[in-house]
């Protein structure tokens, strides 16, 4: 029997976790319920897209109503016409700490990872105590080869926020990736523990008790392999 088998077997029952903030905030390849999932077929925990289109035509400088069609539009699949929004919001709010983390995921999704990880760090600048900034900017930081700045980033939100399933799976990764394996074990058993279905947790895990690791050759050290939260 697989470990993550075994894990599930041993694990409490899932918590339920938010990531919910005031205002509408993305994060790659990931619904709000901590769980993985393709945004690309859904919209969960998107604003609905007319309506914000509406808002935003009623109120064209309103940063709020700017952002959340941006969040809407990149839950859609429309990067292009998120960034745009996003690029708005800022210009009419630039305090805005929750365009700046969209516009950084937006700019994930577009393999744009330098342009990702400037406005991750103006988010988390703005407002160093949500645990989603910090999250996006450990994703950012991870793909731009700073596996141990994302996972200083994934512990402080898990210190903000102990229940929050992403962040443990995100450090458990990126403990992976460095050669941490112990570590990176214990951190996919709480990221497991919140959600016993996360297929990325569980396919890591599975990796481990085969005896492989996500660390990369010293030729390619601190080049991170795949997508953060796919």
């Amino acid at each position: 029997m697989k470990l993550s088998r075994i894990l599930l077997g041993t694990l409490s029952s899932m918590l339920t976790i938010s990531c919910l903030l005031p205002l509408a905030v993305a994060e790659p390849g990931k619904g709000n319920d901590g769980r993985a999932g393709s945004w690309r077929k859904g919209t969960q925990g998107a604003p609905d897209l007319k309506a914000a289109r509406a808002r935003v035509e009623k109120n064209p400088k309103d940063a709020d109503a700017l952002n959340d069609l941006g969040f809407a539009l990149r839950q859609n699949g429309k990067l292009d016409e998120a960034e745009k929004y996003l690029k708005q919001a800022i210009e009419q709010k630039p305090e805005l700490g929750q365009a700046h983390v969209n516009l950084s995921v937006v700019y994930y999704d577009q393999s744009k990872f330098n342009d990702a990880l400037s406005e991750a760090q103006k988010a988390v600048k703005i407002d160093a105590n949500q645990a989603i900034f910090r999250v996006v900017l450990g994703n950012a930081l991870s793909k731009t080869g700073d596996l141990k700045g994302a996972a200083q980033e994934y512990k402080v939100a898990i210190h903000l926020q102990p229940d929050y399933e992403n962040a443990h799976y995100n450090l458990g990764r990126v403990l992976n990736e460095d050669g941490q394996v112990t570590d990176a074990k214990f951190a996919l058993s709480k990221a497991l523990e919140l959600d016993p279905n996360d297929e990325r947790v569980l396919a890591i895990l599975d990796k481990l008790e085969q005896g492989e690791s996500g660390k990369t050759p010293a030729a390619k050290a601190g080049k991170p392999k795949s997508a953060a939260s796919k």
